[in-house]
């Protein structure tokens, strides 16, 4: 029984790192275990800590803001109660109703009166730089006359009264010295009809001043930056030099993100290419946004640190998986070394060569164990086949003497056509060389599939032999369609049986002769071999019984034609038989049409 080798097509999914050398698979294998983890910590923990970092920070940004925003808060209420103090004085009240018809004397009267009754609240607050109060028609009613504020700064400030918040506004000013001032303005309305709007009050503080006493000592970290916008975005107070007072700092970075009137916001943005954590409160009373700003290098300063120790122990992580590896490497190369040192001896021959007699118990050990099992059994193999080559010479040796019989019954046989032809008796001789030529396909020729020109060769021989019993009483004449036909290929002795049935079987009771016709074709892949003879016939139902009882209907038989068809071309092919009684039998065979290749 012949076994098939086994083919493994499939693609095994580590041939890929089969390209790379053990020792750099090792390698890598050991880069990849130890550093991406730490990697994968590494950057974990940044982000993780970062985040913490950021949230405390903002957190605790928002808190420091919100409490320097109480103070600011409280800052301002002294200027708004002395605002309110000043607008329902029954001087300025009285004074307010008079002003188109007080003349300059009178005015300045009333001024010289009107510092005597306010120095004293004035002066109680150090940071107040100036108080101005408005006639309705924007002219100066008083002013203590500290200082001024160059071009319509005054007319801008009253502009932004908002007559639905109180009738106060904040905003910055600049005097004509140069220096930072916020402002306090609002409605003055007559006391006894609240509708009747009399004038304008102005308070001016010290922006500086203002700033010390409220939340310049705040801090923030390195970097770190407070500052006060309003409403607007303009920058009202500061503690950096850097944010000037009276300009939009930043304004789509940092204003433009932040949501009106909502207090207690954190969020990052990028100022001059550098990402800052940003955190604001609202301060309600002045409608103002206090301001922080933390740099994000600040954040993760403490993490730089962090990095540089990270970098040093993955390098000696690397170090470590290298060593490692090259260790791991040895205790398999070694035996590998060995290993191939063993299969070149067994390449040459040499299957005494034996490893070490001590084994590991690891897979290389169990590798080593296997090559000598096998070896041991590759040296019964040879001499299995040293004992099966002794028993094949000596079978051929056999065969060879038993060949001596066949070739001296054709020589025999040779002979006696010989003083057969010599005698002149031709029918003997035929029969003889046909007897020959049979016997000659039959023994010595082994092949099943043979040629339809060697098998029709055959026929005529057996038919000739059978003249020598039966004389002249059948007639054989074969049709070959095409001469192309004859290469094609049919298992042997398949047309003798059934021309062998229809001589012996079928033949004239009053000596009539019958004619057998052989008919041959070839169509549509298929050779069609037709035996048809005008014979006594037979019942096919009477010849299929006797056949399942095992009776053959000639000498090789039919079932065995039937069965070496299914054998050597298959089921799809095979053998009809029909037959009456004295109507003759026709024999339908259909093979596949083949021809011997090469």
């Amino acid at each position: 029984m012949n076994i098939p080798p086994v083919k493994f097509n499939k693609r095994n999914r580590s041939s890929y790192l089969r390209k790379f050398s053990i020792k750099n698979r090792l390698l890598g294998a050991f880069f990849i275990t130890s550093l991406i983890p730490v990697i994968f910590v590494t950057l974990y923990s940044n982000v993780r800590y970062e985040e913490s970092i950021s949230e405390k920070l903002s957190a605790f940004s928002l808190q420091v803001l919100s409490e320097s925003a109480v103070n600011v808060s409280r800052e301002l209420v002294q200027y708004e109660t002395l605002s309110e103090s000043i607008i329902v004085n029954k001087e300025i009240q009285s004074g307010l109703k008079q002003a188109g018809t007080m003349t300059d004397y009178e005015r300045n009267e009333f001024q010289t009166k009107l510092n005597n009754v306010l120095g004293e609240q004035v002066f109680r607050l150090s940071n107040l730089s100036n108080v101005v109060v408005l006639t309705e028609g924007m002219d100066t009613f008083f002013d203590m006359g500290y200082e001024w504020y160059p071009g319509n700064q005054i007319t801008e400030s009253i502009k932004r009264i908002n007559q639905f918040a109180g009738n106060t506004t904040w905003n910055y000013m600049r005097s004509n010295r140069g220096t930072d001032k916020i402002a306090l303005s609002r409605v003055i309305f007559s006391a006894d009809n609240l509708n009747q709007k009399l004038g304008y009050l102005i308070i001016v503080i010290d922006g500086k001043v203002f700033t010390r006493n409220t939340y310049e000592h705040v801090n923030l970290g390195t970097g770190g930056k407070i500052y006060i916008v309003d409403g607007f975005g303009t920058v009202v107070s500061s503690t950096d030099p850097e944010i000037h007072q009276g300009t939009n700092y930043k304004q789509q970075e940092v204003f433009g993100k932040m949501i009106n009137g909502k207090a207690n916001q954190s969020f990052y943005t990028q100022m001059d290419d550098k990402k800052v954590l940003v955190t604001n409160t609202y301060i309600r009373s002045a409608d103002w946004y206090m301001v922080g700003l933390i740099p994000h290098s600040f954040i993760v300063s403490e993490l730089l640190e962090i990095r540089g120790n990270l970098l040093y122990i993955s390098l000696c992580i690397l170090l470590l998986s290298t060593l490692m590896a090259m260790w791991v490497y040895r205790s398999i190369s070694n035996p590998m070394r060995e290993l191939l040192q063993y299969a070149k001896h067994i390449k040459l021959g040499q299957l005494d060569f034996r490893l070490s007699s001590e084994t590991p118990a690891d897979e290389m050990g169990k590798l080593t164990e296997t090559i000598d099992q096998m070896v041991a059994q590759l040296k019964k193999l040879i001499y299995q086949v040293e004992v099966e080559q002794k028993g094949k010479r000596d079978a051929e040796l056999k065969m060879l003497q038993a060949q001596i019989n066949p070739h001296f019954l054709f020589n025999t046989l040779n002979s006696l056509k010989w003083s057969a032809m010599m005698s002149g008796n031709t029918i003997v001789e035929e029969g003889i060389a046909s007897l020959s030529e049979l016997l000659h396909n039959t023994i010595l020729d082994q092949e099943e599939m043979i040629p339809l020109s060697k098998e029709i060769d055959n026929l005529l021989h057996y038919a000739v032999i059978q003249r020598i019993r039966y004389g002249q009483s059948f007639d054989l004449n074969c049709i070959v369609d095409n001469e192309e036909l004859y290469e094609c290929l049919v298992p042997r002795f398949i047309l003798q049986p059934i021309v062998e049935n229809s001589i012996i079987h079928t033949g004239g009771d009053e000596g009539r002769i019958v004619k057998i016709s052989v008919e041959i074709s070839g169509a549509d892949g298929i050779l069609q071999l037709t035996v048809s003879d005008n014979g006594k016939g037979f019942d096919v139902r009477e010849v299929q019984l006797r056949r399942n009882s095992g009776n053959k209907l000639s000498g090789i038989g039919i079932v065995n034609v039937e069965e070496r068809i299914r054998m050597y071309v298959g089921n799809s092919y095979g053998m009809l038989t029909s037959s009456e009684p004295n109507k003759g039998t026709v024999t339908v065979i259909r093979l596949p049409l083949k021809k011997k290749e090469g």
